[in-house]
């Protein structure tokens, strides 16, 4: 601000001093002498530069061939403001309304001052502009990486779920290939136990009869495993309970329920064959007294039909 003060006092004293053209140096003192460039110079002086602006463009609103008023409002603009575009256009403007005053050098140079300046300014603010323009791409491209990351782990947690899926599909597969496997050596065996009793009873009568079924066990394990099988199916965990309780079995010698029973026996559990009734199974289990067949239904609620009718290969627990 003093060198600016100091610039401004110097051109004045020059203007004063009347060197140069005697018209030139009248006609600044006269554009000095105006009472709103008096006030500008004034709050220049107190630091209002804002308020010698306003003055200043005031004034050359009134009358725009004050040179004076140019060159004040120009040297104001270029080391006040930082406004060099603004600075240059009033330079221009006093050297076409005094080509030849005693400041005009002064001038030019600061003119060439302020195109330099200028150039400065320009490029830092392009390079302010690319710079916020890197940062803001650098944005979007770090909530893109984000939200790849989110989805990348919404993706990974699916796979888990999937493969969780096939593993569970596998064992499940795993364990009905084995039931087929008993299945096809149960067939077999009933296949061979009916072979044998054909081929003796072609040998003790000399002809050929018709075809027996399986044995009645064998048919009964078939459908035991079938019943298995259907449970592996339809059960929630794949029969993984049976098969547990199975291996419980084997390793620590019990069951989770009472064994299967070749009988009727009360206590044990019961595979329903050919021909069985309530009664029937009563009479067998409780020496001859079908009169608890009752007994048996209740205990069986949950898995007897609304008649009281039996499936084969149904299981009950005789009480």
């Amino acid at each position: 601000m003093m060198k600016r003060l100091s610039l401004l006092a110097a051109c004045a004293a020059l203007a004063l001093a009347g060197c140069g053209d005697e018209a030139v140096a009248e006609r600044e003192r006269a554009e000095r002498a105006n009472a709103l460039f008096a006030e500008a110079v004034a709050a220049a002086e107190r630091g209002d530069d804002a308020g010698a602006e306003a003055l200043y463009r005031r004034l050359l609103t009134q009358d725009g061939a004050n040179a004076a008023a140019h060159l004040n409002l120009a040297i104001l603009q270029h080391d006040a403001r930082k406004d060099y575009a603004e600075a240059i256009h009033h330079y221009r403007w006093y050297l076409d309304l005094q080509p030849k005053s005693e400041k005009a050098a002064m001038v030019r140079d600061r003119i060439a001052a302020a195109r330099t300046l200028l150039t400065t300014q320009l490029a830092a603010d392009a390079l302010a502009r690319e710079r916020q323009s890197l940062d803001a791409e650098r944005d979007g491209l770090r909530a893109q990486i984000r939200a790849l990351d989110a989805t990348a782990a919404d993706l990974r947690a699916q796979i888990r779920e999937r493969d969780d899926a096939v593993a569970d599909l596998e064992g499940r597969v795993r364990t009905l290939q084995r039931l087929v496997d008993a299945m096809k050596a149960a067939d077999a065996q009933s296949q061979a136990q009916a072979q044998e009793r054909l081929d003796g009873a072609q040998a003790a009568a000399g002809e050929t009869p018709p075809e027996e079924p399986p044995p009645e066990d064998s048919s009964a394990l078939i459908k035991a495993i079938r019943l298995d099988a259907q449970r592996m199916i339809e059960e929630p965990d794949g029969g993984q309970a049976a098969e547990n309780a199975a291996t419980r079995q084997a390793v620590e010698g019990q069951a989770d329920e009472p064994p299967l029973a070749a009988s009727p026996v009360p206590g044990r559990r019961y595979l329903v064959r050919p021909g069985d009734t309530l009664s029937r199974i009563a009479r067998e289990a409780y020496d001859g007294n079908a009169a608890r067949w009752t007994a048996i239904r209740d205990a069986n609620r949950a898995t007897l039909n609304p008649d009281g009718r039996l499936r084969v290969g149904q299981t009950l627990y005789i009480p």
